[in-house]
C-alpha cells in the first residue's frame, strides 16, 4: 500500500472518529476537528460559534486534526512529482466539489452546515480512488469526481438501519396501512420509470447500428434528457419504452428481458427506499407541536411564508418536491415560495426572532397552533462509513449499476 494511501485512511479515520462522536453526543461539529484553517479564520474576524454548553471534555474540544489541509498538501506534492497538474489540484478540487454536494443537501433542509463540511474534508482527502477501491467508475479515476462515491456510499450504506427502524415504528403503532404501502403504494411507478430508462439505451443502440456513433457519456446525457420529458408526458413515454424493450428483445433474446427485470429490481428499490424516506419524515422522525413548545434551534418540518398577504405552509419534503418537478417537467415551477419565508426546515434550527414571528401570526389567527417539528439525526457517522468503504472498497452506486448491466 502506499504511503500516502496510509496518511490519507488514519486522518480520515481520525476525523471520522472524532466528528461521529462529538455528533452523537452533542450535535455539534468542530472546525478544528476538519478544517484547522476555516477555525483559525473564523477565530481571527471573531465569527466563531456562539459558547454552548457541550458535554465534552476540554482537551476533546482542542485537539487539531488538519485533514482538509494534509488531503491539498498531499495531492498537491503527487502531482507536482509527477508533472500532473490536475492531480496536483485534485484536493483543492474535490473539496469544493464536496461541499456544494453538502450543500445541496444542506439547503433542502437535510443537514446542517457541520455535515457540509465534514464531506467536503473527506473529498479534499479522497478526490480520487485509492488501489485499494477495485470497484469505480470509470469517470472517478479520469476526473476527481470521486467524493459523488463518498456521498451516495453514505446514503446507500446507512439505508438498511433506517429501513429497520421505519419499519420498527410502523410495527409499534400498529400501522399496519402505512406499512403495506411502503411496498405496494404507487408501485406501477418503478415499471414506468425503468421503460423510461430503457429508451435511452435502445435509441443510442438504434444510432449506434445506423452509422451514428453514440458513446457512453452522450447514452447518459440522452437517457436524462428523455427521462425529464417522459416525465411530463408519462404515456409517451410508456410507449416509447415498451417500443424500446421489444427492439432490444429482438436484437439480443431473453438477455434483455432479464437486463429489464434487474433494472426494474433496482428502481423498486428506489421506491421502497424514497417511501421509507417518507415514513421516517412524516411519522418517525416528527411531532406535531403547538408554537409554545418550539424552541431555538428546533428544525421545522414545513416551510411557512407570506405570499399576497396570505399565510401558508408546505409540508413536502425535498423528495416529493423531485417528484413533482419529474412529472410536471418543470423544477422552476416547484418554486413556490414566491413571497417571504418565515420559516423553513434548515437544518441549522429555528431562530429566536422566527419563533417570535409564529406566535404573532398564531394570535392573530393567520395560522393555525400545530407545527412540525423534527427530530435531530446525527448524519456524521454515515458519510464517516461512506468514507471508509470508498477507501477501502469502491463505490456502493456503480456496483449497483454495473450488477443491473449484468457485469
Amino acid at each position: 500500500m502506499e504511503w500516502y494511501s496510509v496518511l490519507i485512511i488514519l486522518v480520515g479515520s481520525l476525523m471520522g472518529i472524532f466528528t461521529s462522536y462529538t455528533d452523537i453526543k452533542t450535535g455539534f461539529i468542530f472546525d478544528n476537528h476538519v478544517f484547522p484553517t476555516l477555525f483559525l479564520v473564523e477565530k481571527a474576524k471573531g465569527l466563531e460559534n456562539e459558547e454552548e454548553e457541550v458535554q465534552l471534555p476540554k482537551w476533546m474540544e482542542k485537539i487539531i486534526i488538519p485533514a482538509t489541509e494534509i488531503g491539498f498538501i498531499v495531492y498537491l506534492y503527487l502531482g507536482l512529482i509527477k508533472g500532473d497538474y490536475l492531480l496536483a489540484i485534485s484536493g483543492i478540487l474535490g473539496f469544493f466539489i464536496g461541499l456544494v454536494l453538502g450543500l445541496i443537501l444542506y439547503y433542502t433542509g437535510a443537514w446542517a452546515s457541520g455535515d457540509v463540511l465534514i464531506l467536503a474534508a473527506f473529498s479534499a482527502l479522497l478526490p480520487y480512488p485509492l488501489s485499494l477501491a477495485k470497484v469505480v467508475a470509470p469517470y472517478e479515476t479520469s476526473y476527481p469526481l470521486y467524493p459523488i462515491a463518498i456521498l451516495f456510499n453514505s446514503v446507500l450504506a446507512v439505508f438498511p438501519f433506517l429501513f429497520v427502524y421505519a419499519l420498527g415504528v410502523l410495527l409499534v403503532r400498529k400501522n399496519t396501512k402505512r406499512l403495506k404501502d411502503v411496498f405496494s403504494e404507487k408501485a406501477y411507478l418503478s415499471v414506468e420509470v425503468t421503460l423510461w430508462l430503457l429508451v435511452g439505451t435502445a435509441l443510442a443502440v438504434f444510432l449506434n447500428q445506423i452509422g451514428f456513433s453514440v458513446g457512453r457519456i452522450y447514452q447518459y446525457v440522452l437517457t436524462i434528457v428523455l427521462f425529464v420529458v417522459f416525465g411530463k408526458y408519462r404515456k409517451a413515454g410508456d410507449v416509447a419504452g415498451l417500443v424500446s424493450l421489444a427492439y432490444l428483445v429482438y436484437l439480443v433474446g431473453t438477455d434483455a428481458l432479464y437486463a429489464f427485470v434487474k433494472l426494474l429490481a433496482v428502481m423498486y428499490s428506489f421506491k421502497v427506499f424514497f417511501s421509507v424516506v417518507r415514513v421516517l419524515r412524516e411519522e418517525a422522525l416528527v411531532e406535531e407541536v403547538p408554537v409554545e413548545e418550539l424552541r431555538e434551534w428546533d428544525i421545522l418540518g414545513e416551510t411557512i411564508y407570506i405570499e399576497r398577504d396570505v399565510v401558508k405552509r408546505d409540508r413536502r419534503g425535498f423528495f416529493e418536491v423531485l417528484r413533482d418537478a419529474i412529472r410536471t417537467g418543470s423544477i422552476k415551477s416547484q418554486n413556490v415560495y414566491r413571497g417571504e419565508i418565515i420559516a423553513s426546515p434548515t437544518a441549522e434550527g429555528l431562530k429566536k426572532e422566527q419563533i417570535e414571528k409564529l406566535k404573532e401570526l398564531v394570535r392573530e389567527g393567520k395560522l393555525d397552533n400545530r407545527f412540525l417539528r423534527k427530530k435531530a439525526m446525527p448524519f456524521a457517522p454515515s458519510i464517516f462509513l461512506g468514507f471508509l468503504i470508498a477507501a477501502l472498497w469502491g463505490d456502493v452506486f456503480w456496483w449497483l449499476v454495473l450488477k443491473t448491466a449484468g457485469l
